[in-house]
């Protein structure tokens, strides 16, 4: 009997998933065994990752190959946890083009925003939004090498994903991943030619082509890089109010430093920089033999609803689940219910996977996150269920 076989790898906070589709091409009955890797990478600070867990995944799915292909590549956004695992092996492992040798790939495909300038180009909305963003992170950067006090853990994480000179290294190299031209994908975009299935069908739900709508409000004062929040009330004469006390069991000097980095602006331009970069991702559907199973990278609350106003939200059997297991990277309940509904519309199983690590961000993996999702699913399983197994695998059965 065949079956779909997906494996999320434990690469720590990152993405790294591998697929193998068997795929009957219907002019032939001939099936062939197809392979699609979506991301690999995971966080550059040791709190969160150890870059050394790329090269075991790599390895076996090297081994799993068995000197085919890989089919297809997928880059579901431009975030260091998701994009920098292939880049780091061929540089400092698999040098000399060893890497593209083992795996072969023959498709990519990038999120849209990630052609770089051909794409600004094309929408000077997105690009006026990424300058901004620019910006925004090289002032909080300068802030944080002036004020090495203030160099929170959070703080630090922040920084290190959304780096995007070292992020553009990264898609650099991914561009030139595949024997073929990338196909830059957003929803509405045509797949004819980009990918060899035959059997397997795809659905692209997200992001929009132009991602100048993802960009939230930002901080509209620029960072105050000498005055401290308190002189600028004095200066205004507003009553300051009053300071708020870290909650029951939270570090009262790491609570602290998050209050003040909050009143100066740049952690909430921060947050806004990491949301907008999330929700650019790849969000696509995989139809094979009845299964509908949903990839959905780091997309947050504003791509769902984005998603839904576009009338792409259907019933699925697997869900990756995003932002590993943030509250913000699953849809409330009303567009919950639209893919995973409570009474699902057959007797298939329903699944998801959760690609998370601990010590990394504050709040994830969130545990009322799985619990919903536990009441809508058969089962939901995470990386961190077994911390040194290399992978969580899952099969699905052809009827």
């Amino acid at each position: 009997m065949s079956a779909l076989v997906l494996r999320a790898y434990n690469v720590h906070f990152g993405d790294a998933i591998f697929l193998e589709v068997p795929d009957r091409d219907p002019a032939t009955g001939v099936t062939t065994t197809r392979r699609i890797l979506i991301d690999v990478g995971n966080f550059l600070n040791k709190e969160g990752g150890d870059d050394s867990v790329f090269q075991p995944a790599i390895d076996d799915i090297v081994t799993r190959l068995g000197g085919q292909p890989l089919d297809l590549y997928v880059l579901t956004h431009e975030h260091m946890d998701h994009c920098q695992g292939l880049q780091y092996l061929a540089e400092r492992i698999y040098k000399n083009g060893l890497l593209k040798n083992k795996l072969k790939p023959q498709y990519a495909w990038l999120t849209a925003s990630a052609e770089g300038q051909p794409y600004y180009d094309r929408f000077p909305g997105a690009k006026k939004e990424k300058l901004r963003f620019q910006g925004l992170y090289d002032a909080a950067a300068r802030f944080v090498a002036a004020h090495p006090d203030e160099n929170s853990p959070a703080l630090r994480r922040l920084l290190a994903n959304n780096d995007y000179r070292s992020t553009e290294k990264c898609v650099v190299f991914l561009r030139t991943l595949a024997a073929r031209q990338p196909t830059y994908v957003f929803r509405g975009c045509s797949l004819a030619g980009a990918h060899p299935f035959k059997e397997a069908t795809f659905e692209i739900w997200a992001p929009e082509e132009d991602t100048s709508s993802y960009y939230g409000r930002f901080q509209p004062s620029p960072l105050h890089l000498g005055a401290a929040p308190a002189a600028a009330r004095a200066r205004k004469r507003v009553k300051p109010k009053p300071a708020p006390r870290p909650p029951a069991g939270v570090d009262a000097g790491a609570f602290y430093n998050l209050v003040d980095m909050r009143a100066r602006g740049f952690f909430d331009n921060l947050l806004a920089i990491d949301a907008a970069a999330n929700n650019t991702s790849v969000v696509f559907s995989l139809t094979w033999r009845g299964w509908r199973l949903l990839f959905t990278g780091d997309a947050e609350i504003r791509s769902w609803k984005t998603m839904d106003r576009a009338g792409v939200l259907k019933p699925i059997h697997f869900l990756k689940v995003s932002h590993h297991s943030s509250h913000n990277g699953t849809p409330a309940a009303e567009l919950l219910e639209k893919v995973l509904p409570i009474a699902p519309p057959d007797t298939r199983t329903r699944r998801a996977v959760i690609s998370t690590w601990t010590d990394t961000y504050n709040g994830i993996p969130h545990g009322p996150t799985r619990r919903r999702l536990q009441k809508r699913c058969d089962d939901v399983v995470s990386i961190l269920d077994d911390r040194n197994a290399p992978c969580v695998e899952l099969r699905f059965e052809a009827p």
